[in-house]
């Protein structure tokens, strides 16, 4: 059926303009570069999984990103105007229909660690999800003999050996 299959063809290239801005979206936050992320955003945008914080908005996004940093800089982690924020590792993207989920580590040193997953449809990021393990909390569960087969991420579901 040739509608199936420009349906099909539709959704393949809908999903590659999201491969596209999931890729860039990481790029501006291991570079900290604000601007890149917020112009990859989705009006509905939301950033959540920071302690004691409430979902930030895309209207809110950038009042936020300025006191993050800064909080950042003021434990130790990366200077605000620093073009080497945060490293992304072990990342997984998945296509669920016109969704592109990508998820993996990330680190921003002296601050924390811990996992995020971020949606993309159309070529614009729906949402960042994050745990954080902070900083001292890290070091303190990695130099411990309790941390052996203990979940360090509570909020997401792992398998244990």
């Amino acid at each position: 059926n040739i509608l199936t299959q420009l349906n099909k063809i539709s959704l393949e290239m809908s999903n590659d303009k999201s491969f596209d801005a999931l890729d860039a979206c990481s790029d501006g936050w291991t570079k900290g570069d604000s601007a890149q992320i917020y112009n990859l955003l989705e009006d509905s945008y939301t950033f959540s999984g920071l302690p004691n914080m409430r979902p930030v908005d895309k209207t809110s996004f950038k009042m936020f990103w300025v006191t993050f940093r800064s909080k950042i800089e003021d434990v130790g982690g990366p200077p605000a105007v620093s073009s080497d924020f945060m490293v992304l590792k072990n990342s997984i993207l998945r296509e669920l229909g016109d969704y592109v989920v990508e998820s993996g580590n990330w680190e921003v040193r002296k601050f924390g660690r811990g996992l995020y997953m971020t949606a993309a449809m159309n070529g614009k990021i729906l949402w960042k999800e994050i745990t954080i393990n902070p900083w001292d909390e890290e070091q303190e569960i990695s130099n411990s003999d309790e941390s052996k087969g203990k979940d360090r991420s509570p909020s997401l579901y792992t398998i244990k050996e």
